[in-house]
């Protein structure tokens, strides 16, 4: 099967950016310089920053094709009107003289320094991501800022937008909100792709003289060659897990240090009778995200493996199918509801809940199902842990590295390819297909044992923080405690 074309692009930009990498400078400042894999004999060259902008723009990618002369025409057309207008980086690309000979400009506007930028200092750390955002990168971020916070680690926090299509909700931080970096070193808890888009957005300002630390989720054994070049923005990454910290190290020419993140569940009160739960049956709830693919999450399976596992009578136990933004894709939600059948002892609920309401349905119900084809953490996982709930999970990828904390019947399966549509750029990886046989006798178990799993530290804000601070100490970030 053909590569897409942002795949192809993808992968020379990466190329080029390995080819141009410096030993010494700022590792951002690839993104303006010429790109060479695009032949453009006699015309002006596109900038790295240029393809970059495509590549997190559909609508660019539709608009040119970066195949053909006549789109790479187009593109650089709409960099040199609208996109320098859009994109801080490009207004600072085209201020710099031998960039804005390339395409004979003499506007001294451009690279103007952006107003409301002080000195950068030591001593702290910005942090910046999805403060208020219902994402699962959102309370990445939430939980490092109590982190933090609990080993006194001066920072300051920086909202990163999201589209329009994301709900927000409230939260309180002991830290200041700022527009601008205070300190010298940036942590971004966001997607690599969403670092790119700050960079491209905000430009260079928030680079220059800064260390910057990308804790970038992601869920695959391999950090994608059509990815690579975002490896320029980053001093360091923090991985997650362990199996995200070995998918990083084979591409990453930063450091790649282990960082296990911290989850925060707050006191939260069973009530089945506010979900309609009988109060008597065993229920498992397995719950995903519609924008986290469907196929990684895979719901499918735990609807499959519980009609298997439990057949219909009187007595038998419940199953509870959470989604947020399930509903995004019509077919697979409508397909997913058929598999029950009809079955009246599995409810399917999607909706844009608080924290609040979902950790009290966890609280509700007695088992977590999790039979996920590949997690690169598993926060859902360790949140039912931390709820003294049993998980029923696939015996790989991230939720292995707290198999200690908690009760987890684990599920094998062989692997599988990844195949195209079903995770983003993880065209050709692999991850777990987790056996239906196996699953069914795991849920068996958890409503056989019904024993609490025993309560965990491990994810206490306090102990991440203090790993948070030794490393920034090591790096000169901070100053290590008197």
């Amino acid at each position: 099967m053909t590569e897409p074309a942002r795949t192809l692009i993808g992968k020379a930009l990466s190329r080029f950016v390995r080819g141009k990498r410096r030993r010494t400078g700022p590792g951002h400042e690839v993104f303006f310089e010429p790109v060479d894999f695009l032949r453009r004999e006699g015309l002006p060259p596109l900038l790295a920053v240029m393809v970059a902008i495509w590549l997190i723009r559909p609508d660019l990618q539709q608009a040119f094709n970066l195949e053909a002369t006549a789109g790479q025409d187009g593109l650089l057309r709409w960099s040199l009107t609208q996109g320098v207008k859009d994109y801080r980086a490009l207004h600072d690309a085209l201020g710099r003289p031998e960039v804005a000979a390339l395409y004979g400009l003499r506007d001294r506007s451009f690279g103007a320094p952006a107003p409301g930028f002080g000195e950068a200092r030591g001593g702290g750390v910005n942090v910046l991501g999805h403060l208020f955002a219902h994402l699962g990168v959102g309370e990445d971020v939430r939980c490092a800022a109590a982190a933090f916070a609990a080993a006194h680690v001066p920072h300051v926090l920086v909202e990163v937008s999201v589209g329009t299509d994301i709900a927000l909700g409230p939260h309180v931080y002991g830290a200041e909100i700022l527009d601008a970096p205070r300190y010298a070193t940036n942590i971004f808890f966001t997607s690599a792709l969403e670092t790119l888009r700050f960079f491209c957005e905000k430009g260079e300002v928030w680079w220059i003289g800064r260390r910057t630390v990308g804790v970038w989720p992601w869920e695959l054994p391999e950090w994608p060659e059509a990815l690579e070049f975002c490896l320029a923005l980053v001093d360091e990454i923090w991985a997650m897990s362990d199996f995200v910290r070995r998918a990083y190290e084979l591409a990453s020419p930063a450091p790649v240090v282990l960082m296990p993140p911290a989850v925060v569940v707050a006191p939260s009160r069973a009530d089945r009778p506010a979900f309609g739960l009988p109060a008597e049956a065993f229920v498992f709830v397995a719950f995903f995200d519609g924008l986290s693919s469907y196929d990684r999450k895979n719901p499918e399976s735990a609807v499959q493996v519980f009609r298997a596992a439990f057949p219909p009578s009187e007595r038998a136990p419940r199953l509870v199918v959470k989604s947020i933004r399930g509903k995004a894709d019509p077919e697979r939600w409508q397909g997913l509801v058929r598999l029950a059948q009809g079955d009246s002892r599995i409810l399917f609920i999607d909706g844009d809940w608080t924290r609040e309401r979902t950790l009290a349905l966890l609280a509700s119900c007695d088992c977590l199902v999790s039979l996920h084809r590949s997690e690169g953490f598993g926060r859902t996982l360790a949140e039912a842990i931390l709820l003294r709930k049993p998980v029923v999970a696939t015996h790989w990828s991230g939720n292995l590295d707290f198999l200690a904390e908690g009760e987890q019947l684990l599920v094998e399966g062989p692997s599988r390819r990844v195949e195209a549509g079903e995770y983003a750029w993880g065209e050709g990886q692999y991850w777990a297909d987790p056996d239906w046989g196996a699953a069914t006798l795991a849920l068996r178990e958890a409503a056989r044992i019904r024993t609490p799993a025993a309560a965990s530290a491990a994810f206490e804000p306090a102990r991440i923080g203090a790993r948070y601070r030794a490393r920034l100490e090591k790096l000169g970030a901070i100053t290590p405690l008197a």
